[in-house]
C-alpha cells in the first residue's frame, strides 16, 4: 500500500474527493503493527492473482574444460545441474467494511466548516472527512493486523488446525477470507504437494507450549540453532512473539542473578543481536523468525486490491427519505510467505488429524 501513497490517483464515487480516499486506503492497510512496525511488503492492485517466483539452483561448479559437451549438463545424484522454478501465489479475496450512522451525530465535528445546504457528506471539508471515517477504519486496522496472521479461508472449521487451551483459534470470526501466516506456515510444514512447499518447507524447532519465561528463552535458543547459516546476518531478520510470552519472558530474565537491566525496566527487545517484536495479533504459544521488512526482500508480503475501482468507497444517503447515511467499502486481500524454507518456528498449532 505504500506504493500506492507515492502514486496519484483519481477516484470517481459519489463525488468523493480523491486525495482524502487515497489516504484512507493507504491508512486502512498501513494502520495496523504488523505494518508500522516493518514487518510486511505491501502489493497493491492485485486484480486476480499474482505470483512469487522463487529459483533453486543445484551444483552448478564442474571442472575446466576446452570444450563442454552435453555431458556436462546432465542432471546428477547429488543435484548436478539441477534449475527449479516454483511459483507461490497471491490472490486477494474480497471482503466488506460497512456502517450506518446519522450525520447529525457528528455535528461538533463540521459545525465551523459551516457547509451550504443540506447536511451532506460530501460537502464537508476534506480534513473532516478524513477524520469521520478514521473513525470507522480505526476498528478495522485491528480485523486487518490480527487477520495477517490468524485467519483462514473457510474459518475455523476448515482450517484443520489444532489450537492450545485457551488460546486464539484460527480462523475465528470473520478471519475467514483468506490464509494468514500461521495456517500457511502449519500447511506448509505438513504438506506434500509442490505448491504448498514450493521455495522449501518451514523449519519446526519446537511444538510444545510456552506457560513461563524459561520454555521461551528455551523455545528461542531452540529456533536460533535451527535457523539457516545463510540468513542469519540479514538486517531484517526477527523474532516476532505474542505479548503474553514476551511478558513471561522479560520478568524471566529479570529475575536471572546476572541480569540485562533494571527490574523497573524493560529488557532489551533482542535475542542472539536480533529484534524481537511483540505484536498483538500473533496467537499465544508461537515464535516466528523470518525476514521480515517493507522492502521487496521480505518473507512476508501481503497483496491488496479493490474490489471495483469506480465504487471502492460509497458515501451515500441510505435511502431517499431517511436521514441516514452509509459507508461502504469494498476491499481484496491476501498474505503469504515467499520464502518457506528460511521461516524457523516454534508453535503449539498443529495440523489436525485427517479422519
Amino acid at each position: 500500500m505504500a506504493e500506492a501513497a507515492a502514486n496519484t490517483v483519481s477516484f470517481l464515487q459519489n463525488g468523493y474527493n480523491g486525495e482524502v480516499l487515497e489516504d484512507l486506503l493507504t491508512y486502512t492497510a498501513q494502520g495496523n503493527d504488523t505494518f508500522k512496525e516493518g514487518l510486511i511488503h505491501i502489493k497493491s492492485g492485485i486484480q486476480h492473482k499474482y505470483t512469487l517466483p522463487s529459483i533453486r539452483l543445484g551444483d552448478i561448479i564442474q571442472d575446466n574444460v576446452p570444450t563442454p559437451t552435453s555431458t556436462h549438463g546432465a542432471k546428477g545424484e547429488n543435484g548436478e545441474n539441477e534449475y527449479e522454478f516454483t511459483e507461490r501465489y497471491l490472490t486477494p479475496q474480497d471482503f466488506m467494511v460497512y456502517l450506518e450512522f446519522n450525520p447529525r451525530d457528528y455535528e461538533k465535528y463540521w459545525r465551523f466548516a459551516q457547509p451550504e445546504g443540506n447536511l451532506v457528506f460530501r460537502e464537508l471539508d476534506p480534513k473532516i472527512q478524513a477524520t469521520m471515517l478514521r473513525l470507522l477504519i480505526d476498528k478495522k486496522n485491528e480485523y486487518i493486523g490480527n487477520a495477517i496472521w490468524t485467519s483462514a479461508k473457510g474459518g475455523s472449521a476448515a482450517a484443520g488446525i489444532t489450537c492450545p487451551a485457551d488460546s486464539i483459534i484460527i480462523g475465528r470470526n470473520k478471519e475467514k477470507y483468506f490464509d494468514g501466516v500461521i495456517k500457511r506456515i502449519i500447511d506448509n510444514i505438513n504438506a506434500t504437494d509442490k505448491e504448498t512447499i514450493a521455495g522449501g518447507q518451514c523449519v519446526l524447532a519446537g511444538n510444545t507450549e510456552l506457560p513461563d519465561g524459561a520454555a521461551v528463552e528455551k523455545a528461542l535458543y531452540g529456533i536460533w540453532k535451527k535457523c539457516p547459516k545463510q540468513i542469519r546476518k540479514k538486517a531484517g531478520l526477527t523474532f516476532i512473539m505474542n505479548f503474553e510470552q514476551w511478558d513471561a519472558y522479560d520478568q524471566y530474565v529479570s529475575d536471572k542473578m546476572v541480569k540485562y537491566s533494571e527490574n523497573t525496566e524493560i529488557n532489551r527487545y533482542r535475542f542472539k543481536g536480533k529484534r524481537i517484536l511483540p505484536l498483538v495479533g500473533i496467537p499465544e504459544h508461537t515464535i516466528v523468525l523470518g525476514e521480515f521488512t517493507t522492502g521487496m526482500d521480505s518473507n512476508l508480503w501481503m497483496g491488496v486490491d479493490y474490489a471495483n475501482d469506480t465504487e471502492v468507497l460509497k458515501v451515500d444517503r441510505l435511502q431517499s427519505n431517511s436521514e441516514l447515511f452509509f459507508f461502504q467499502m469494498r476491499m481484496k486481500m491476501d498474505v503469504n510467505i515467499v520464502r518457506p524454507a528460511e521461516i524457523v518456528v516454534h508453535t503449539a498449532y498443529k495440523k489436525a488429524p485427517t479422519t
